[in-house]
């Protein structure tokens, strides 16, 4: 059993008798703070009322806010929906490859989640927290609300933290006051996000690279001819010299989002690759094979279907010697859908000699009217990028965006960097470059980038329009407000109405949520 499961069993075990002790005992449990809220446990605390009621002294800046949370709240709730139904449409095909990522990753516990790191998660996580809880009660208490108690909700994991204004006070408020505390916490955590990520932009800015524009190794291939090599992750390749000791020259091109080394390499021949680590030069102790290297293809594609395999080396293509990534993607991109084209692909050998290419016809299908092969490839099992498109990639969540439809979505595609260990600039890089302080610049800048996230993905997160986030209680005033509109007057008939509404779209967006959450759990 996987201990992502272990350690929630453990919690559960812990955590059903206090419930139950709670639920059977109010009145001792209140005299520990503790009550029953659904099936969880509400921790109630003093914390925060004097800072509250501190900062609510200014409404007319509050007032002012309560807009603009209202107008970030709406765009925050369409990019969430959107979100959402992506990820709705694509979980057959997630189902379908039998591929997940773990419970684990489910659970927002730093430490334990793969992706939350211990120390900085917390620190984020409760920052993160903090200020939501702490925008709905000073807007609360700018708006005459008083609050009742702060504190954290609990259910075998710890869920958030929470506010309690005075609900008869609430009630007695205009729809805009209430919806100025419902999007507080939205836009607050908004504004922290962006805050951080500018303080992010400003500290990575003092970074310099002596490696700036050359090719850096960003992926290796298990078992391709430079895995084998063991030329690490993270090198820069500096030189290559072929076995009859020519120096090839090398040059790093950049076409969109690859990053290729061209260099005139033969896949019938074997070279030397110089290349630095850590600040020191290496040489490959044998020579390897080079080459544009085939490294996965796709299942029913003209590749798979013509009998091409991974491992192998492309040589030509219709008789046009294949020297390099750049050219390959030159030479493919002439290509129609329909259209028969020869390939000359070489056989990858460790030792020995290597044979003579072997020529296959293939029929191109088509994407998008572009001749589609199939394959994905790499330049001997090394997938590169240079130092300074990491550090343009990591300080711009809109990096290579050019439409309004891509800067809409290069923002989740900053976002899922932190599954791969992007935060922003991954550890095992971080001595491609200079940096001010050392070390301790490095923790400010990855402290940044997750407080940054988490406000990001908390604000996200809330503007899901169901219970108990903070997007189903907009949407309820939007749809009162609507009601209104549209002339149901009587308040107790329209109340109804918004119940019913906003409880069966709440019922609904959750099902949705907890499918797209299970198809990349199991």
């Amino acid at each position: 059993m996987e201990l992502a499961y272990i350690i929630l069993i453990v919690l559960a075990v812990i955590y059903v008798p206090i419930w139950v002790w709670v639920w059977r005992n109010p009145e001792k449990a209140e005299g520990y703070h503790l009550c029953k809220y659904g099936p969880c446990i509400m921790i109630k605390t003093q914390l925060g009322m004097k800072t509250m009621d501190r900062l609510a002294r200014y409404t007319g800046f509050w007032r002012a806010f309560g807009f603009f949370s209202k107008v970030v709240s709406a765009v925050l709730f369409f990019m969430m929906m959107y979100m959402m139904v992506v990820a709705l449409l694509a979980v057959p095909a997630r189902m379908a490859s039998e591929s997940s990522i773990g419970i684990e990753y489910a659970l927002a516990i730093p430490g334990l989640n793969p992706m939350l790191p211990l120390v900085y998660g917390v620190i984020a996580l409760v920052v993160a927290m903090v200020v939501h809880e702490l925008g709905h009660g000073i807007q609360a208490r700018a708006n005459g609300s008083r609050v009742e108690s702060s504190g954290l909700l609990y259910g075998v994991i710890p869920l958030g933290a929470f506010v309690e204004p005075n609900e008869e006070d609430m009630k007695s408020k205009p729809r805009r006051a209430q919806m100025d505390m419902y999007t507080a916490g939205i836009s607050v955590n908004t504004v922290t996000a962006v805050v951080c990520l500018i303080l992010l932009i400003g500290c990575c800015g003092t970074a310099t690279s002596a490696y700036e524009d050359d090719a850096a190794v960003y992926y290796m291939d298990d078992g391709s001819p430079a895995y084998i090599a063991g030329i690490p992750a993270t090198a820069i390749i500096t030189g290559i010299t072929a076995e009859s000791g020519e120096v090839l020259p090398i040059e790093t091109s950049v076409n969109g989002s690859i990053t290729s080394l061209d260099s005139n390499v033969d896949p019938t021949q074997r070279y030397y690759v110089e290349y630095v680590y850590e600040d020191r030069t290496y040489v490959t102790e044998k020579p390897i094979q080079m080459g544009v290297y085939i490294r996965t293809i796709t299942n029913n594609s003209p590749a798979m279907n013509a009998g091409l395999e991974n491992g192998e080396f492309f040589y030509s293509i219709d008789g046009e010697v294949v020297n390099s990534i750049s050219e390959f993607s030159a030479l493919m991109s002439e290509k129609s859908p329909g259209q028969t084209i020869v390939v000359g692909v070489v056989q990858f050998i460790e030792e020995g000699t290597i044979p003579e290419p072997e020529y296959i016809e293939i029929v191109l299908a088509d994407n998008g009217g572009i001749g589609f092969l199939g394959i994905s490839v790499s330049t001997s099992g090394m997938t590169f990028i240079t130092p300074g498109i990491m550090m343009d990639r990591a300080v711009n969540p809109f990096y290579g965006a050019d439409s309004a439809y891509s800067y809409f979505t290069s923002i989740f595609s900053y976002l899922a960097g932190a599954f791969n260990g992007m935060d922003p600039i991954s550890e095992d890089v971080h001595w491609w470059y200079d940096v001010p302080l050392g070390e301790v610049m490095w923790v400010i800048i990855t402290l940044l980038y997750w407080l940054f996230w988490l406000n990001l993905l908390l604000g996200i997160s809330n503007a899901l329009p169901a219970y108990p986030f903070d997007g189903g209680f907009i949407f309820a005033g939007g749809v009162s407000w609507l009601c209104e509109k549209l002339g149901v007057c009587d308040e107790e008939r329209r109340d109804r109405l918004v119940d019913s509404i906003s409880n069966s779209v709440s019922t609904v967006v959750l099902f949705m949520f907890m499918i797209v959450v299970l198809s990349f759990v199991i």
